[in-house]
């Protein structure tokens, strides 16, 4: 039986004739050089493992023969398959309405409120919240808009709004019942804490003093036992404004210090004056009692020091009676004479 000797051919084009026969075999680029390929070509023998270069058909195709048929080796593109899920009828984007439930405080707001879409659904739902301009309440029945949004194709503006610096009274709602219902001023006021042991109550005069067990600088009522003698240089003698609520030592109180609130009426006076439940007109001023609550005096020429603590906003009978709470404009001054 004979053998198959195996032989180096030599790399057509390093030969002189450059003649290329393209056999199969082995090929050396050049004599004794240990750069070697392999290089077959067209056979139809049919061994199993055999390789071979199909040139018969175009362009020429690598195959391999597994014992039974030829199996090409170039990946060749298969059939085309069925469209995919199209994205743009596969995910739902929404904008989520309004909701009156009061959100909770978080340092770092997310627009996503659905973290994944669902492929598998046949649509999605992505839920994204929309933003709301937030608004807050002034002296218990006023809503202003602390924030207002514009859009355009493009940009969505936040605006922030500042806080009422003029008050606007034309509206339908200036009438003295409606401006009675308030748990604040209209107009200028400020908060101050309550000194220890005192009670500030709502519609009573106040005036600045200093604690004792704090040193800080606090609100106490403005009483007084007596007018006679009093004078503004040598005794405190002085108004801040009037209490919006009623608040114990230590408390945050408000006080209006100038501008539009309700206060509290009183009888409990000096001898100095004469007073009386019925403002016959709007405009009257309105005296701080003993008590630093308010009253009307009808004493044409008080003799003594005294302490106005603004006018009158309402008129009528009964409108000063004692704890009758009436419309008031702060505006205070101590009355020299």
């Amino acid at each position: 039986m004979s053998s198959l000797k195996p032989s180096i051919l030599i790399n057509p084009d390093y030969a002189t004739n450059t003649i290329d026969t393209e056999k199969a075999g082995w090929y050396q680029i050049a004599p004794s050089s240990s750069n070697i390929a392999l290089r077959v070509a067209y056979s139809n023998i049919g061994l199993s493992g055999e390789i071979r270069l199909n040139t018969t058909v175009a362009p020429a195709v690598f195959q391999g023969n597994n014992g039974s048929a030829w199996v090409d080796f170039n990946a060749l593109q298969g059939a085309t398959g069925p469209a995919g899920q199209d994205f743009t009828n596969a995910v739902n984007f929404n904008n989520l309405g309004s909701n009156s439930v009061v959100g909770v405080s978080v340092s770092l707001a997310n627009i996503f409120a659905t973290t994944y879409a669902n492929v598998a659904a046949n649509i999605s739902n992505v839920n994204i919240r929309s933003l709301k301009g937030g608004n807050y309440t002034v002296n218990s029945n006023l809503t202003v808009n602390s924030t207002s949004l514009t859009q355009n194709s493009n940009v969505i503006t936040i605006q922030s709004n500042p806080l009422p610096y003029r008050w606007d009274f034309t509206g339908s709602n200036n009438t003295v019942s409606y401006l009675k219902n308030i748990n604040s001023g209209w107009g200028e006021t400020s908060r101050w804490i309550v000194k220890s042991g005192d009670t500030v109550n709502r519609g009573q005069s106040v005036r600045l003093t200093k604690d004792t067990t704090t040193s800080n600088i606090v609100i106490t009522p403005m009483t007084y036992t007596t007018l006679t003698g009093i004078s503004p240089f040598t005794t405190p003698f002085n108004i801040l404004g009037i209490a919006t609520e009623t608040v114990s030592g230590g408390g945050s109180c408000n006080v209006c210090t100038k501008g539009m609130t309700t206060v509290k009426c009183t009888s409990n006076i000096t001898t100095d004056f004469v007073r009386s439940d019925n403002v016959s007109s709007i405009g009257l001023p309105g005296i701080v009692g003993k008590d630093g609550f308010i009253f009307n005096n009808t004493t044409t020429n008080p003799t003594v020091n005294y302490i106005k603590a603004g006018y009158f906003l309402e008129s009528g009978n009964g409108v000063a009676s004692n704890g009758n709470y009436s419309l008031f404009y702060v505006d205070p001054l101590v009355q020299s004479v």
